[in-house]
């Protein structure tokens, strides 16, 4: 264990003492050669400037130094104004890269406010009409009205007088009055379902092919020669002529009189009656269920219409109205 140990310390001290001779060797190249630049730098140059004329010959004397610095001092100079000129090529080169960004921003941004633009002339237009009509057909007009608006066409041509932000609240203007229009359509599109089964259960057809011999309200009686009300209307018609429902409904009464011939009373939804009178004979029954345009008899006559005809009323409650403003005025 010592041996090693001596052995060890013997390695280190060589070692210590071949790098130190090195760097002593080093040190003194280094001063060889910096003492030799000095010798050097402190020679000197003669110049002489002869000129053609007989005028005295010019000469000054330049050290070696003197040459190395001015030319070092060159070549700084010379480094620093390459940088100088990159630099400032990149700087022109990054200014004309945010020109063309900024001339495409424009652009796009021209774009964007004629695609704007033209969505909000849709939704004026949307809104608009679905407002018209379901005013119409409610005559309330008190949700119509346009929510956050108020903002005028945007500008494309320039910006100076474009709040900021105008894009933004126009689109949320849009937003806002679609979402009312839509709540609108769905409005009118439950009322003209009720309205469609109301008039599906309307009656709105002619009952039999024929012409009007007498309007409802006062006419002259040409059995008895006086003025008589007449609750319905008498359809002149050829014998036998089928006479149809004018709506759905269910037979609640089949009956005949000397008077009316075979008659036939059908209740529909909504409080509606109609009844068919001077039928020469019926086809339902009683209790029956019947759909629009089936046959629920046929033409005939009686004492009190000596004329083949069918006598059409209907009644809204136990009030009779006047029959031909339905015939064929209303559609589904």
């Amino acid at each position: 264990m010592g041996h090693n140990s001596l052995n060890l310390k013997s390695y280190l001290a060589l070692l210590y003492y071949r790098l130190r001779y090195k760097y002593q060797d080093l040190k003194l190249k280094l001063d060889i050669k910096i003492a030799n630049w000095n010798k050097k730098g402190k020679e000197r140059l003669t110049v002489m400037v002869i000129p053609h004329s007989e005028q005295k010959t010019i000469n000054f004397h330049i050290s070696y130094r003197a040459i190395t610095i001015f030319i070092g001092t060159i070549l700084v100079l010379l480094l620093i104004s390459s940088i100088n000129v990159l630099s400032h090529s990149g700087s022109i080169h990054q200014l004309t890269e945010l020109n063309l960004s900024n001339q495409d921003f424009i652009r796009q941004s021209a774009k964007m406010k004629e695609e704007i633009n033209s969505l909000h002339e849709h939704v004026e237009y949307y809104h608009n009409h679905v407002g018209s009509l379901y005013g119409r057909l409610t005559g309330d007009n008190s949700k119509v009205a346009k929510g956050i608006g108020g903002a005028e066409k945007l500008s494309i041509g320039s910006d100076k007088n474009l709040a900021p932000g105008a894009e933004v609240f126009r689109l949320k203007e849009d937003v806002h009055n679609l979402k009312v229009a839509n709540e609108l359509t769905q409005e009118i599109i439950s009322i003209l379902k009720k309205r469609k089964n109301l008039i599906r259960q309307t009656p709105s057809i002619w009952p039999v092919k024929g012409y009007v011999l007498y309007p409802y309200g006062e006419y002259l009686n040409p059995i008895t020669a006086r003025r008589d009300f007449n609750n319905g209307l008498d359809i002149g018609a050829f014998p036998g002529s089928e006479v149809v429902a004018t709506a759905p409904g269910t037979v609640y009464e089949i009956g005949y009189t000397r008077n009316t011939g075979y008659f036939v009373k059908v209740a529909h939804k909504f409080g509606w009656k109609t009844i068919y009178s001077n039928l020469d004979r019926v086809k339902v029954k009683a209790n029956q269920q019947i759909s629009k345009n089936e046959v629920l008899g046929f033409v005939g006559k009686s004492e009190n219409s000596p004329q083949y005809s069918l006598h059409y009323e209907i009644h809204v409650g136990t009030r009779a109205i006047d029959p031909f403003a339905f015939l064929n005025q209303i559609q589904d």
